[in-house]
């Protein structure tokens, strides 16, 4: 059965983040009394990016694996609260749904631990199904809290079917990436910009950009740069856009 079209298609991972407060790390064998240990609303790059789009108005379809467990019971609902079709959230017991634990400190340091993902359980087949299911969507995201082979293949299928494909490598694999002449967006920060450049001394985000471009054969990159912004080669066209200062920020 063929369904609606979409505005953007995401696929990446889904987890669940505990956060703890704590006034000091706890050593081996301790036994550690934390504060406010809490479930946020935070499903991992996946289940957020698709939350954030349908909270804007888009029409969204979420790709990706999660157990049967209540962890990915509570991804779909947030999914569902945010009006995003999650059809193609596949459930399994071969996995748990991916979790981790934040600990943060006193002064706002932070530790965390981060359990397996359980998109190490999505086939390629299925993800190339749930394409062909909503062909004619317009934009496909992914990035490689999926395993890559899975996420490029995706982005691949999406671009033989006409639609607009970006790509965030987070975390950047150690194994080649290869030619990408089927993203059209490729997103990364500045130290991902200089590890796949080789060349941390380079200081141009304008250069940079241009190397990872070459490399890749990608036509548009973004690169974010911290405190100093965010920077795009679009083509031909270079732009960079001042950061947005915040008086009183939170966590």
């Amino acid at each position: 059965m063929k369904m609606e079209k979409k505005d953007v298609i995401v696929l990446n991972s889904h987890g669940v983040g505990q956060y703890a407060y704590t006034d000091h790390m706890p050593k081996w064998g301790e036994t550690l009394s934390v504060k406010k240990w809490h479930v946020a609303e935070d499903g991992g790059k996946g289940t957020n990016v698709a939350v954030a789009l349908g909270r804007l108005g888009l029409k969204t379809a979420y790709i990706g694996k999660v157990g049967n467990d209540p962890w990915g019971d509570l991804g779909e609902k947030w999914l569902e609260d945010a009006g995003v079709d999650h059809t193609f959230m596949y459930r399994t017991d071969e996995v748990s749904t991916g979790t981790g634990l934040i600990l943060l400190g006193p002064d706002g340091q932070n530790a965390v631990i981060d359990g397996d993902s359980s998109s190490v359980a999505l086939k390629e087949e299925e993800v190339i199904q749930a394409l062909d299911e909503m062909k004619g969507s317009q934009y496909f995201v992914t990035g490689f809290e999926v395993p890559m082979k899975i996420a490029l293949s995706g982005a691949k299928h999406a671009k033989e079917l006409g639609m607009i494909t970006a790509l965030n490598p987070s975390p950047l694999p150690e194994e080649d990436m290869g030619r990408l002449d089927y993203v059209d967006y490729l997103f990364i920060n500045e130290v991902e910009a200089k590890y796949i450049c080789q060349d941390d001394d380079e200081k141009d985000p304008k250069e940079l950009m241009n190397k990872v471009r070459e490399k890749y054969g990608v036509q548009n990159v973004i690169m974010t740069l911290g405190g100093d912004g965010s920077a795009a080669l679009c083509k031909d066209e270079y732009m960079e856009v001042a950061s947005v200062k915040v008086e009183n920020v939170v966590n």
